[in-house]
Protein backbone atom coordinates (compact mmCIF):
# COMPACT_ATOMS: atom_id res chain seq x y z
CA UNK A 1 0.00 0.00 0.00
CA UNK A 2 2.81 2.47 0.89
CA UNK A 3 4.62 1.75 -2.38
CA UNK A 4 1.51 2.44 -4.47
CA UNK A 5 0.77 5.66 -2.56
CA UNK A 6 4.39 6.74 -2.93
CA UNK A 7 4.28 6.15 -6.70
CA UNK A 8 1.03 8.10 -7.07
CA UNK A 9 2.42 10.92 -4.90
CA UNK A 10 5.79 11.01 -6.66
CA UNK A 11 4.39 10.84 -10.18
CA UNK A 12 1.74 13.46 -9.44
CA UNK A 13 4.22 15.89 -7.89
CA UNK A 14 6.60 15.33 -10.81
CA UNK A 15 3.91 16.07 -13.41
CA UNK A 16 2.73 19.14 -11.51
CA UNK A 17 6.28 20.51 -11.25
CA UNK A 18 6.93 19.90 -14.97
CA UNK A 19 3.71 21.63 -15.96
CA UNK A 20 4.39 24.58 -13.67
CA UNK A 21 7.92 24.90 -15.10
CA UNK A 22 6.44 24.87 -18.63
CA UNK A 23 4.02 27.66 -17.70
CA UNK A 24 6.82 29.60 -15.99
CA UNK A 25 9.07 29.42 -19.01
CA UNK A 26 6.36 30.85 -21.28
CA UNK A 27 6.36 34.07 -19.30
CA UNK A 28 9.74 34.28 -17.57
CA UNK A 29 11.83 33.99 -20.71
CA UNK A 30 10.17 37.13 -22.11
CA UNK A 31 11.74 39.07 -19.24
CA UNK A 32 15.00 37.14 -18.95
CA UNK A 33 13.94 35.73 -15.59
CA UNK A 34 14.10 32.29 -13.98
CA UNK A 35 11.79 30.89 -11.33
CA UNK A 36 14.24 31.75 -8.54
CA UNK A 37 14.14 35.39 -9.73
CA UNK A 38 10.37 35.44 -9.66
CA UNK A 39 10.22 33.78 -6.25
CA UNK A 40 12.42 36.56 -4.89
CA UNK A 41 10.47 39.31 -6.64
CA UNK A 42 7.16 38.00 -5.29
CA UNK A 43 8.58 37.76 -1.75
CA UNK A 44 9.87 41.33 -1.99
CA UNK A 45 6.54 42.51 -3.37
CA UNK A 46 4.67 41.11 -0.38
CA UNK A 47 7.01 42.56 2.23
CA UNK A 48 6.05 45.87 3.73
CA UNK A 49 9.51 47.18 4.52
CA UNK A 50 11.77 45.45 2.02
CA UNK A 51 13.65 42.19 2.43
CA UNK A 52 17.25 41.22 3.20
CA UNK A 53 19.15 38.42 1.44
CA UNK A 54 18.82 36.28 4.57
CA UNK A 55 15.05 36.83 4.70
CA UNK A 56 14.74 35.99 0.99
CA UNK A 57 16.74 32.79 1.42
CA UNK A 58 14.52 31.71 4.30
CA UNK A 59 11.25 32.69 2.58
CA UNK A 60 12.13 30.96 -0.68
CA UNK A 61 13.81 27.99 1.05
CA UNK A 62 16.83 28.58 -1.16
CA UNK A 63 20.56 28.59 -0.45
CA UNK A 64 21.74 32.02 0.72
CA UNK A 65 24.69 32.01 -1.72
CA UNK A 66 22.31 31.48 -4.66
CA UNK A 67 20.01 34.21 -3.39
CA UNK A 68 22.98 36.59 -3.14
CA UNK A 69 23.81 35.94 -6.80
CA UNK A 70 20.17 36.33 -7.81
CA UNK A 71 19.92 39.64 -5.93
CA UNK A 72 22.99 40.92 -7.80
CA UNK A 73 21.40 39.91 -11.10
CA UNK A 74 18.09 41.55 -10.20
CA UNK A 75 19.91 44.73 -9.14
CA UNK A 76 21.95 44.92 -12.33
CA UNK A 77 18.87 44.27 -14.48
CA UNK A 78 16.90 47.02 -12.72
CA UNK A 79 14.27 44.79 -11.13
CA UNK A 80 15.13 45.71 -7.52
CA UNK A 81 16.87 48.49 -5.66
CA UNK A 82 18.06 49.02 -2.11
CA UNK A 83 15.84 50.77 0.35
CA UNK A 84 18.68 52.66 1.94
CA UNK A 85 22.03 53.57 0.39
CA UNK A 86 23.88 53.99 3.68
CA UNK A 87 23.90 50.37 4.95
CA UNK A 88 26.61 47.96 3.86
CA UNK A 89 25.19 44.81 5.44
CA UNK A 90 21.62 43.63 5.75
CA UNK A 91 20.42 45.92 3.01
CA UNK A 92 16.73 45.73 2.38
CA UNK A 93 15.63 45.35 -1.21
CA UNK A 94 12.46 46.70 -2.77
CA UNK A 95 10.91 46.43 -6.21
CA UNK A 96 11.39 48.97 -8.96
CA UNK A 97 8.61 50.20 -11.19
CA UNK A 98 9.84 47.75 -13.86
CA UNK A 99 9.37 44.76 -11.56
CA UNK A 100 6.05 46.01 -10.20
CA UNK A 101 4.62 45.68 -13.71
CA UNK A 102 6.12 42.20 -14.17
CA UNK A 103 5.00 40.91 -10.76
CA UNK A 104 1.48 42.29 -11.27
CA UNK A 105 1.28 40.38 -14.56
CA UNK A 106 2.65 37.21 -12.95
CA UNK A 107 0.18 37.41 -10.08
CA UNK A 108 -2.66 37.76 -12.56
CA UNK A 109 -1.40 34.68 -14.45
CA UNK A 110 -0.99 32.75 -11.18
CA UNK A 111 -4.53 33.66 -10.11
CA UNK A 112 -5.95 32.47 -13.43
CA UNK A 113 -4.10 29.15 -13.33
CA UNK A 114 -4.84 28.55 -9.65
CA UNK A 115 -8.54 29.21 -10.25
CA UNK A 116 -8.46 26.62 -13.04
CA UNK A 117 -6.53 24.16 -10.88
CA UNK A 118 -8.89 24.36 -7.92
CA UNK A 119 -12.11 24.38 -9.96
CA UNK A 120 -14.75 22.27 -8.25
CA UNK A 121 -12.78 21.81 -5.02
CA UNK A 122 -14.47 23.28 -1.92
CA UNK A 123 -12.39 25.75 0.12
CA UNK A 124 -12.48 23.47 3.19
CA UNK A 125 -10.85 20.65 1.21
CA UNK A 126 -8.21 23.02 -0.17
CA UNK A 127 -7.35 24.14 3.37
CA UNK A 128 -6.92 20.52 4.45
CA UNK A 129 -4.87 19.77 1.33
CA UNK A 130 -2.41 22.61 1.99
CA UNK A 131 -2.15 21.65 5.66
CA UNK A 132 -1.38 18.04 4.73
CA UNK A 133 1.03 19.10 1.98
CA UNK A 134 2.93 21.29 4.43
CA UNK A 135 3.16 18.43 6.92
CA UNK A 136 4.35 16.01 4.21
CA UNK A 137 7.01 18.50 3.09
CA UNK A 138 8.21 18.97 6.65
CA UNK A 139 8.33 15.24 7.41
CA UNK A 140 10.02 14.29 4.13
CA UNK A 141 12.56 17.10 4.56
CA UNK A 142 13.25 15.97 8.12
CA UNK A 143 13.89 12.38 6.97
CA UNK A 144 16.00 13.49 4.00
CA UNK A 145 18.21 15.76 6.13
CA UNK A 146 18.86 13.42 9.06
CA UNK A 147 22.54 13.51 9.77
Amino acid sequence: MDTIRFLVFYQSINRIVKDIKRLEMKYMSEHGLRSVHMGCLLCIKHSEKGVTVTQLAKATKTDKALISRVVKELLSDGFITTKSADKTYNKKYILTEKSEIVTDDVEEIISKHMANARAGIPEEKLNVFYEVLSTLEHNISHDANKG
